[in-house]
């Protein structure tokens, strides 16, 4: 039952009525025989993960002040002695495959770094303002010649114009590390492949304009970029609701499963190397963090998924004749073993050779099923080059199912049961996906794991 007032006026005019909600039902369309309701779908509508909403969100710092706008409209109005506007057009998250259908050539694009980082930004200037951008200051009346691209001294001229915009945004980037301009991209492919580094990009467009010219100007920031960029304070405040969403909604982390998988050893092969991997091969390792073939002790790499955010530090010691980690420390990214980034080349290696959630691994004398598909020997027949790609391949003393709540009341001193005894096999992982199980041995003085079972 509802309530539902038809007059918010108090006053002798005031009634109430009693409405049976469930006796309310929605009026029904016309219907042409025949034709059954379908649902509608949005063909057209552009699908936007939490990820990609949550990097637009972060637009809210980066937006320029309006005295820093006003500040960059006057310097620029003083070089081209003209009127000069800025305003913002949209602001939106794309994927590193993404990227080539909202650039196309030709188009002047300029790469910015932020202090010391590795990491560029992309500046791309729409090839009509860039032209009469270039127009005004040689001399012209500032008129756009077509979308030829721009010559070496055109691109000098554009470049002084982006040197010029980025000194006026200091005063209003204090705090935050000075962008400085490194060069004009030869190509699209060139800032294209700088972009994709480093997962999604945010996209800033401006429109601009310049004395009876319009055009848009767009800043390209890769995630790592932006964090570099994001003012202390900014960073804190947003861990700190992350973490308080987290507390809040830890029930539903529960149901949320993953492994937390103890490395002691990385070893590196070519992904030819790793398609004929056989049962009785040894792969090669520098060094182990713990020895378990001796029951000696040691440290390990605890992590969960594929580690990009970081790993926990834990020694390793036995008790009860199983091994046990302790966690002494929370690492930030990636520092302990020299490990790249996992790459699609990684991934679909580990795809292919076997799932990381199941324990089940065929007979050791079967050979590995896909040295004897066809399809695997198509592939590589008509891309070799393929086997000059590396792939990180880590030595797992244990795995541990864990839930996602489980993993967020990580602290350290903490200790965690591997539930593995001196001895036991060590797993083989490719983007934590097990491709195989084996045992640490010495093979002419260097150290190693002998393939036992691969993973069915």
């Amino acid at each position: 039952m509802s309530s539902l007032d038809l007059d918010d006026e108090p006053g002798p005019q005031e009634r109430t009525m009693v409405v049976d909600a469930r006796q309310l039902k929605r009026p029904a369309a016309p219907v042409a025989p025949g034709k059954p309701w379908k649902p509608y779908s949005f063909a057209r509508l552009e699908k936007v993960s939490i990820n990609e909403s949550r990097l637009t969100s972060r637009i809210k710092w980066l937006t320029p002040k309006p005295e820093a706008t006003e500040a960059l409209c006057t310097r620029l109005k003083g070089l081209f002695d003209t009127q000069v506007g800025f305003s913002l057009e949209a602001v939106r998250a794309l994927s590193p495959g993404d990227l080539r259908r909202h650039l196309a050539e030709p188009t002047f694009l300029s790469f910015l770094v932020p202090g010391p980082h590795r990491g560029r930004a992309v500046l791309e200037i729409e090839l009509p303002l860039a032209h009469a951008a270039v127009d005004t200051l040689l001399g012209g009346a500032g008129e756009a010649v077509g979308v030829r691209p721009l010559t070496d001294i055109e691109e000098g001229v554009a470049s002084f114009v982006i040197l010029e915009a980025l000194k006026a945004l200091v005063p209003a980037m204090e705090g935050l590390p000075r962008l400085r301009l490194e060069g004009v991209a030869r190509g699209l492919d060139e800032a294209i492949t700088r972009l994709s580094e480093e997962g999604p990009v945010l996209v800033v467009q401006l429109r601009a304009r310049l004395g009876s010219q319009e055009g848009m100007v767009r800043l390209f920031l890769p995630s790592g970029v932006l964090d570099v960029m994001e003012p202390a304070q900014v960073a804190e405040q947003r861990r700190a609701t992350l973490q308080t969403d987290i507390q809040a909604h830890l029930g539903r982390l529960s149901s949320v499963r993953t492994w937390l998988r103890a490395e002691i050893a990385q070893a590196e092969i070519s992904s030819r190397d790793l398609s004929s991997l056989r049962v009785k091969d040894v792969v090669l390792v520098d060094a182990f963090s713990a020895r378990p073939d001796r029951g000696e002790e040691g440290t390990a790499r605890l992590l969960v998924g594929l580690a990009r955010k970081g790993c926990l530090a834990a020694d390793v010691f036995l008790e009860n004749g199983q091994y046990r980690a302790r966690i002494t420390g929370m690492v930030a990214g990636d520092q302990s073993f020299p490990r790249s980034v996992p790459s699609e080349a990684d991934e679909s290696a580990a795809e292919a050779l076997g799932e990381s959630g199941d324990e089940e691994f065929t007979n050791p004398e079967m050979r590995n099923p896909l040295a004897e598909s066809g399809a695997l020997e198509d592939r590589m027949d008509s891309g070799d080059l393929l086997g000059d790609i590396p792939l990180q391949i880590s030595v797992e003393l244990a795995r541990v199912p864990v839930t996602a709540e489980q993993v967020v009341a990580l602290r350290v001193g903490q200790v965690v049961e591997l539930r593995r005894a001196p001895g036991e096999p060590v797993d083989l992982s490719v983007n934590g996906k097990v491709i195989a199980r084996g045992e640490l041995v010495e093979v002419e003085g260097q150290l190693g794991v002998r393939v036992l079972s691969l993973a069915g």
